[in-house]
Protein backbone atom coordinates (compact mmCIF):
# COMPACT_ATOMS: atom_id res chain seq x y z
CA UNK A 1 0.00 0.00 0.00
CA UNK A 2 2.88 2.34 0.85
CA UNK A 3 4.27 1.87 -2.58
CA UNK A 4 0.86 3.02 -4.10
CA UNK A 5 0.82 5.73 -2.38
CA UNK A 6 4.55 6.76 -3.04
CA UNK A 7 3.48 6.40 -6.78
CA UNK A 8 0.45 8.10 -6.95
CA UNK A 9 2.23 10.76 -5.09
CA UNK A 10 5.22 11.29 -7.07
CA UNK A 11 2.66 10.87 -10.36
CA UNK A 12 0.32 13.98 -8.58
CA UNK A 13 3.24 16.29 -7.87
CA UNK A 14 5.13 16.28 -11.82
CA UNK A 15 5.14 19.98 -12.79
CA UNK A 16 3.09 20.70 -15.87
CA UNK A 17 4.06 24.35 -16.07
CA UNK A 18 7.64 26.23 -16.58
CA UNK A 19 9.43 26.40 -13.17
CA UNK A 20 12.61 27.93 -12.53
CA UNK A 21 14.61 27.03 -9.53
CA UNK A 22 16.05 30.17 -7.30
CA UNK A 23 18.26 27.41 -5.32
CA UNK A 24 20.26 24.42 -6.10
CA UNK A 25 21.13 22.04 -4.17
CA UNK A 26 23.80 21.17 -6.46
CA UNK A 27 25.34 24.32 -6.70
CA UNK A 28 26.21 24.51 -2.89
CA UNK A 29 28.70 21.71 -2.38
CA UNK A 30 27.58 22.07 1.88
CA UNK A 31 24.49 19.88 0.68
CA UNK A 32 26.61 16.60 -1.02
CA UNK A 33 30.17 17.49 0.58
CA UNK A 34 30.12 14.09 1.90
CA UNK A 35 29.35 12.26 -0.92
CA UNK A 36 31.90 13.48 -2.96
CA UNK A 37 33.08 10.05 -5.54
CA UNK A 38 35.04 11.97 -7.73
CA UNK A 39 35.75 16.13 -8.61
CA UNK A 40 37.96 17.56 -11.52
CA UNK A 41 37.74 20.94 -12.53
CA UNK A 42 34.81 20.44 -14.80
CA UNK A 43 32.50 17.56 -13.50
CA UNK A 44 31.81 16.32 -9.81
CA UNK A 45 30.36 12.77 -9.31
CA UNK A 46 28.93 11.73 -6.27
CA UNK A 47 26.94 9.27 -4.10
CA UNK A 48 23.35 9.51 -4.42
CA UNK A 49 21.02 10.19 -1.27
CA UNK A 50 18.37 7.63 -2.52
CA UNK A 51 20.42 4.49 -3.92
CA UNK A 52 18.41 3.33 -6.41
CA UNK A 53 20.91 0.31 -6.67
CA UNK A 54 24.03 -1.72 -5.53
CA UNK A 55 25.75 2.11 -6.44
CA UNK A 56 23.73 5.15 -7.73
CA UNK A 57 26.06 8.33 -8.76
CA UNK A 58 25.15 11.25 -9.88
CA UNK A 59 27.85 13.31 -12.40
CA UNK A 60 27.14 16.58 -13.05
CA UNK A 61 29.08 19.39 -14.55
CA UNK A 62 30.46 22.12 -11.40
CA UNK A 63 29.01 24.94 -14.00
CA UNK A 64 24.79 25.54 -13.38
CA UNK A 65 25.15 26.75 -17.15
CA UNK A 66 22.80 23.93 -18.11
CA UNK A 67 19.28 23.08 -16.51
CA UNK A 68 18.34 19.63 -18.29
CA UNK A 69 19.61 17.37 -21.66
CA UNK A 70 16.57 19.39 -23.25
CA UNK A 71 18.86 22.79 -23.79
CA UNK A 72 22.18 20.90 -24.90
CA UNK A 73 23.52 22.21 -28.13
CA UNK A 74 26.16 20.27 -30.61
CA UNK A 75 28.43 22.62 -29.05
CA UNK A 76 27.51 20.26 -25.33
CA UNK A 77 28.65 17.37 -26.84
CA UNK A 78 32.33 17.28 -24.91
CA UNK A 79 30.59 17.74 -21.98
CA UNK A 80 28.26 14.46 -22.34
CA UNK A 81 31.50 12.77 -23.81
CA UNK A 82 33.34 13.70 -20.52
CA UNK A 83 30.30 12.47 -17.89
CA UNK A 84 30.18 9.17 -19.91
CA UNK A 85 34.09 8.79 -19.87
CA UNK A 86 33.55 9.48 -15.80
CA UNK A 87 30.60 7.38 -15.74
CA UNK A 88 33.09 4.61 -17.23
CA UNK A 89 35.75 5.23 -14.95
CA UNK A 90 33.72 5.17 -12.09
CA UNK A 91 32.24 1.63 -12.61
CA UNK A 92 35.41 -0.08 -13.87
CA UNK A 93 36.94 1.57 -10.57
CA UNK A 94 34.26 0.08 -8.18
CA UNK A 95 32.69 -2.83 -10.01
CA UNK A 96 34.45 -4.01 -12.47
CA UNK A 97 32.98 -7.38 -12.68
CA UNK A 98 29.46 -5.78 -12.51
CA UNK A 99 28.27 -6.94 -16.83
CA UNK A 100 27.25 -3.70 -18.70
CA UNK A 101 23.69 -4.24 -19.01
CA UNK A 102 23.12 -4.23 -15.18
CA UNK A 103 24.29 -0.58 -15.70
CA UNK A 104 21.18 1.61 -16.28
CA UNK A 105 22.50 5.32 -17.10
CA UNK A 106 20.84 8.19 -18.49
CA UNK A 107 18.98 11.07 -17.73
CA UNK A 108 15.51 12.45 -16.19
CA UNK A 109 14.41 14.37 -19.14
CA UNK A 110 13.16 17.85 -18.46
CA UNK A 111 10.82 20.70 -19.82
CA UNK A 112 9.50 20.16 -23.08
CA UNK A 113 6.86 22.69 -25.03
CA UNK A 114 3.68 20.44 -25.12
CA UNK A 115 1.41 23.36 -26.45
CA UNK A 116 1.52 27.22 -25.57
CA UNK A 117 2.65 27.74 -21.69
CA UNK A 118 2.44 23.92 -20.98
CA UNK A 119 4.89 21.82 -20.60
CA UNK A 120 5.54 17.49 -20.90
CA UNK A 121 5.63 17.09 -17.07
CA UNK A 122 9.09 17.80 -15.80
CA UNK A 123 9.94 14.86 -14.26
CA UNK A 124 13.72 16.30 -13.18
CA UNK A 125 13.39 17.31 -8.95
CA UNK A 126 16.91 19.36 -9.34
CA UNK A 127 17.19 22.15 -12.35
CA UNK A 128 20.54 21.60 -12.53
CA UNK A 129 22.24 18.95 -15.40
CA UNK A 130 23.17 15.69 -13.73
CA UNK A 131 23.86 11.83 -15.53
CA UNK A 132 22.27 9.03 -13.21
CA UNK A 133 24.66 5.83 -13.18
CA UNK A 134 23.10 2.96 -11.37
CA UNK A 135 24.55 -0.14 -10.98
CA UNK A 136 22.64 -3.23 -10.39
CA UNK A 137 19.06 -1.24 -10.41
CA UNK A 138 16.50 -1.67 -8.12
CA UNK A 139 13.33 -3.61 -10.14
CA UNK A 140 10.62 -1.03 -8.95
CA UNK A 141 13.23 2.25 -9.38
CA UNK A 142 14.42 1.26 -12.58
CA UNK A 143 10.62 0.52 -13.49
CA UNK A 144 9.03 3.42 -12.07
CA UNK A 145 11.81 5.95 -11.51
CA UNK A 146 14.23 5.23 -14.37
CA UNK A 147 12.14 3.75 -16.68
CA UNK A 148 13.81 3.18 -20.00
CA UNK A 149 10.77 2.23 -21.36
CA UNK A 150 9.03 5.50 -21.14
CA UNK A 151 10.98 8.32 -23.00
CA UNK A 152 8.73 11.30 -21.85
CA UNK A 153 10.14 10.43 -18.40
CA UNK A 154 13.63 9.26 -19.36
CA UNK A 155 16.50 9.35 -21.93
CA UNK A 156 19.80 6.97 -21.70
CA UNK A 157 23.33 8.65 -22.32
CA UNK A 158 23.15 7.04 -25.46
CA UNK A 159 20.45 8.40 -26.73
CA UNK A 160 21.72 11.96 -25.89
CA UNK A 161 25.02 11.10 -27.53
CA UNK A 162 23.01 10.35 -30.51
CA UNK A 163 21.25 13.12 -30.79
CA UNK A 164 24.42 15.10 -30.05
CA UNK A 165 25.99 13.71 -32.75
CA UNK A 166 22.80 14.55 -35.33
CA UNK A 167 22.92 18.01 -33.89
CA UNK A 168 26.56 18.43 -35.05
CA UNK A 169 25.87 17.21 -38.00
CA UNK A 170 23.18 19.47 -39.25
CA UNK A 171 25.12 22.42 -38.25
Amino acid sequence: MEAIKAIFHYLTHLEWTQKVQTDCIFCDRNNFEKNIVYEDDELIAINNRRKAGSYHWLIMPKSHRWRDIEGLTAEDAALVHSMVALKNQLVKQSCPAVPSANVHIGFHRGRRILLGNVYWPDIISIHHLHMHVIVEPHFWSKFFKYPPWLPLMWKSEEQVVRELVKKSKVR
